[in-house]
């Protein structure tokens, strides 16, 4: 038989034993005390946009290597059976109630109204609470000689996630309304308890200030001149066009969008080997843009509007049609049951360009000479 050695981050040796006999008990070994870590949050800025659905991660950092630890075990005889399990110590608020998502039902409020945070053993699972701990999937192994059981390695997590409606906005969460959170070796959800768990390993609170942005732009009113055409030199038959003409939106004030963090990108707060963290690089917020003609949808999927036929002089047999892209080149047909999506830079751009594009499609065999007006209604949603 082989018996446990280390505990590792990415995986235990450990050993298996048939006999029957069980573990006397367990204590953190005499020279060590729990460790007292403090976990920097980082970057100091993220940006959050206000229309991402509820339950969505806006950022997720993690600490990792913490110092070794150890905990005697003597046996007289067999295998005994404990996990490893991150806990809650204290929570400065309440539980938020969300039922969605990797960590639903352990997500605490925060500072910030619409923003709890999450404390997990993985970065998909596994959230701890003051009531229950985030477990670890494979439970520890203690040999038949029973010894010293090594701790180290682990890495653990903290999300931060929208739990209701955000108001545009600067906000600052500090570390002092987030819970503190602890390493344990406790017994197994299904084994049969060993005397002296759980043992806590070490005591972890952050330190420092996030910024957490909910910014958007100015959105102005937008005036497109379709020009004058001929009926005769341009509409030939059914779904002939005028040429592109530019109907961008320009959205003015824009804060910097600092980009988020989720499990594809997790920045790495701390290594208590090193001493440091690693911040990695921000996934881009965007946009969404919806259109929503005043006047009847002739081909949403093909972006068709009528023109407003109660206009006086109102022409017939035309109407407008609504691209995505420059004007210059060849624009998607925007669909009016759809929403665009366009990243937003990271730079500081001041002034974001939607780039959007019109003309006139004939829709009837004949269409009559008139005015040719339309009105779209634009909804700008920031993710």
């Amino acid at each position: 038989m082989k018996n446990v050695l280390n505990l590792l981050a990415a995986g235990l040796l450990m050993s298996i034993s048939h006999s029957s006999w069980a573990v006397k008990s367990c204590a953190l070994r005499s020279d060590m005390s729990p460790a007292s870590l403090t976990v920097p949050l980082s970057p100091p800025v993220i940006s959050a946009g206000a229309d991402i659905p509820i339950g969505t991660i806006i950022y997720q950092g993690s600490w990792f290597d913490a110092p070794f630890m150890a905990v005697d075990c003597p046996s007289d005889g067999n295998v005994g059976v404990a996990n490893w399990a991150v806990a809650i110590l204290q929570a400065p608020y309440a539980l938020s109630g969300l039922n969605t998502g990797p960590f639903a039902g352990a997500v605490y409020q925060t500072s910030i109204p619409g923003i709890g945070v999450a404390i997990s053993r993985y970065n998909n699972r596994a959230a701890a609470t003051l009531g229950a701990m985030g477990y670890r999937d494979e439970d520890i192994e203690i040999g038949t000689l029973g010894g010293e059981v090594n701790f180290s390695g682990a890495t653990r997590y903290i999300s931060l996630i929208k739990i209701g409606p955000l108001t545009p906005g600067s906000y600052s969460l500090s570390a002092a309304s987030l819970p503190t959170a602890s390493d344990n070796m406790v017994n197994s959800r299904s084994g049969a308890a060993i005397p002296g768990l759980p043992i806590q390993l070490n005591r972890v609170t952050f330190q420092g200030n996030l910024t957490i942005s909910t910014q958007t732009c100015t959105t102005p009113d937008v005036t497109v001149g379709l020009g004058t055409h001929d009926i005769r030199d341009n509409f030939s038959g059914i779904n002939s066009t005028t040429p592109w003409v530019d109907a961008s939106i320009s959205l003015t004030n824009c804060p910097t969008f600092y980009g988020f963090y989720n499990q594809t990108n997790t920045t790495r707060m701390m290594n208590f080997t090193t001493g440091v963290g690693t911040v990695s690089s921000s996934i881009n917020n965007s946009i969404g843009v919806r259109l929503a003609p005043t006047t009847e949808v002739i081909d949403a999927a093909n972006g068709i509007m009528a023109i407003d036929s109660t206009v006086p002089g109102a022409a017939s047999g035309v109407g407008i049609q609504i691209g995505w892209g420059d004007s210059s080149q060849t624009p998607t047909l925007f669909n009016f049951a759809a929403e665009q999506t366009q990243i937003l830079p990271k730079d500081g751009s001041p002034t974001i360009r939607v780039p959007l594009a019109a003309r006139y499609i004939q829709t009837a065999t004949t269409p009559t000479p008139g005015k040719a007006n339309g009105k779209v209604t634009f909804t700008i949603n920031y993710y």
